[in-house]
């Protein structure tokens, strides 16, 4: 993993201190890491500087790092976003306004192999169904997503796929379908969706920033990233399910960094802005958890929905697990009294006399502050009875 001016080593329980070579290793001149990949039998990291960029060079059976394998190579890099991808010996990474493509059996570097022009950036890349896409924004332009030879060495692209107005923050490919996060510019906050044929299919919204190429990975058949201080769920863990957008966990300290899961379980990286850096990972169960379910019209012709019962059915609990729920109605004006989810070994909640007054809409609140971080309380299904008043 690259830092500001360093390498790191990480296992999955630690970050690698001393040894030979001695850990973590000093960038020349790097000041801020953008992305690091395996091609091969070496490790290539891709830097800014305080001015321009660079690629350096890592043998992995030895370790030995060449700092300025990509400027002296072919010639600097921008000082910009650097996503990576590789396929086969075929690397291809961003640069700015311009693509470049690193050919291991050709040994041909070409930090400029493709000009968006003028203004534009070069934001994500990935491989998918024998072509490299790539997501270019373009300053007031709009955005694009591109489509390239898999072979990397043509000048001209293959297709194109204008966005429009919204401006990409990254593209993800998971069971063969192109996942872009993206700013929605006529609603506030930002929107995840799918490519479909020359559209974009939004699917689900959240609020917070527009995450980068660095801040997206794979958990549990979900895509995770990050936005504002959050770590965001999207996805269904199982194909029965909807398409579901959640945040997950906190990010850690203010400014979010890199978010990945090479070991399975989620890393992110993060700082105060100040002095103080960290890398932590996903552990245990947070009580700083809430949801809420859609509003549901309970109104038929002239009458309201009076709710008397609630069923909340549970896996069979353990220890501390607990959670509470609350109904809300009429667009949230109104409020029942709260119930508590609980008792150890109990699979099935029934609460009687809601003391909710005749609405005209409905949604359930869980709350887990009172709940376990070691024991979790898993909600099945919540069911809901009542009359017309």
């Amino acid at each position: 993993a690259l830092g500001t001016t360093k390498l790191f080593k990480l296992s999955a329980t630690t970050v690698t201190s001393g040894g030979s070579p001695s850990w973590p290793q000093a960038i020349t001149n790097m000041t801020e890491g953008e992305s690091v990949i395996r091609l091969n039998s070496n490790l290539y990291g891709f830097f800014n500087k305080a001015s321009g960029g660079d690629i350096f060079r890592m043998v992995l059976s030895t370790g030995v790092i060449d700092h300025t394998w990509g400027s002296v190579t072919d010639q600097a890099l921008e000082n910009a976003p650097h996503p990576s991808a590789v396929k086969e010996d075929i690397m291809v990474f961003g640069n700015g306004r311009y693509l470049g493509t690193y050919i291991e059996g050709l040994a041909t570097l070409n930090v400029q192999q493709l000009d968006f022009g003028d203004g534009s950036e070069v934001v994500d890349v990935v491989f998918h169904a024998n072509y490299w896409w790539i997501a270019v924004n373009h300053g007031n332009r709009g955005s694009s997503l591109y489509m390239y030879d898999a072979s990397a060495l043509s000048n001209i692209l293959s297709d194109e796929t204008g966005i429009g107005t919204q401006k990409i923050g990254f593209i993800y490919v998971l069971n063969g379908v192109i996942y872009i996060a993206f700013t929605d510019s006529t609603s506030d906050g930002y929107s995840i969706g799918y490519l479909s044929g020359r559209t974009i299919k939004p699917l689900r919204y959240f609020s917070g920033t527009l995450p980068t190429h660095r801040q997206k990975s794979l958990y549990k058949s979900t895509i995770i990233f990050v936005s504002g201080t959050d770590i965001y769920s999207f996805g269904a863990s199982v194909d029965q399910l909807p398409a579901q957008i959640s945040k997950l966990a906190d990010g850690g300290y203010a400014t979010i960094g890199g978010l990945a899961a090479p070991f399975g379980t989620p890393l992110v990286a993060s700082t105060d802005g100040a002095s103080a850096f960290r890398i932590a990972k996903f552990s245990g169960l947070s009580v700083d958890s809430m949801w809420s379910s859609i509003l549901i019209d309970v109104t038929t012709e002239r009458k309201l929905g009076k709710i008397h019962t609630s069923i909340v059915n549970t896996k069979s609990l353990v220890g501390n697990a607990k959670a509470t729920i609350q109904l809300e109605g009429n667009q949230g004006s109104v409020t029942s009294s709260a119930f508590a989810i609980e008792t150890a070994g109990k699979t099935r909640h029934i609460f009687r006399a809601i003391d909710l007054k005749a609405v005209e809409d409905i949604r359930v609140l869980i709350d887990y502050a009172e709940g376990d971080t070691t024991n979790g309380c898993p909600i099945r299904n919540i069911i809901l009875l009542g009359t017309f008043v």
